[in-house]
């Protein structure tokens, strides 16, 4: 892609990205992202797969959510090409996050005691959506475009629109939440003005990681004012 080229973001409802021409490249496309650190804190299996199979993200989505997609071309004059993707889900949380501090840092009345206390101090975070799924090709040259932030805009105005139209509630900010790598990408999230908000020791293999890593629930509210 010529960095000077201009992309396009459409939103798809998760049912309907089976439906899409260059669902396989995006599938293609996502595995192939995830199987590279941006660290070398951290080392992920070079066969890492992010989704099985085509129908895999739809799935894991499920119902109600969406897809942001980056893409190049028209179909006609150039073939289509996928270049980015973000897609927003309900947030699930399984209650299992070591409070922290917005920087990351555990508090001190669990990083001092042992792990059976820490065990007991496990709480929930409470979120709305979650922002998921998010990546771009490997190639360097698709870095520092301002893609992501295109893709993880347009899901939050996507998410501000409908909670606008069906009248929900506007006197508290819409929260959202991601789950990411601390040694990996936290460093980027917390400079897109996400703050952690938990923190899980994860043991090596989890997310196909040669070794073992800190996963950090993450969050950022959005005013719906």
């Amino acid at each position: 892609m010529d960095p000077k080229m201009a992309f396009h973001v459409k939103l798809y409802a998760s049912s309907d990205l089976l439906n899409q021409p260059w669902i396989s490249d995006l599938t293609y496309m996502v595995n192939a992202s995830y199987r590279v650190s941006h660290t070398t804190k951290i080392k992920f299996a070079s066969t890492k797969t992010r989704l099985q199979s085509d129908s895999a993200l739809s799935e894991e989505l499920g119902e109600h959510a969406f897809t942001a997609v980056a893409l190049v071309g028209d179909g006609k004059d150039q073939k289509i090409e996928v270049i980015g993707t973000a897609s927003m889900k309900k947030w699930k949380d399984d209650g299992l996050w070591t409070p922290t501090t917005k920087d990351g840092q555990e508090h001190e009345d669990t990083s001092n005691n042992g792990c059976v206390d820490q065990i007991l101090h496990r709480r929930a975070c409470p979120g709305d959506y979650e922002l998921a799924v998010v990546a771009l090709p490997p190639d360097p040259q698709y870095r520092g475009k301002g893609i992501a932030g295109h893709l993880v805009k347009a899901c939050e105005e996507e998410i501000l629109r409908r909670h606008q139209a069906n009248g929900k509630d506007v006197s508290s900010p819409v929260r959202i939440m991601i789950r990411v790598t601390k040694e990996d990408t936290g460093a980027y999230w917390l400079k897109q003005g996400f703050t952690v908000v938990g923190s899980q020791l994860c043991p090596k293999g989890f997310w196909n990681s040669l070794e073992e890593f800190t996963m950090w629930a993450m969050m950022r509210e959005l005013s719906t004012i």
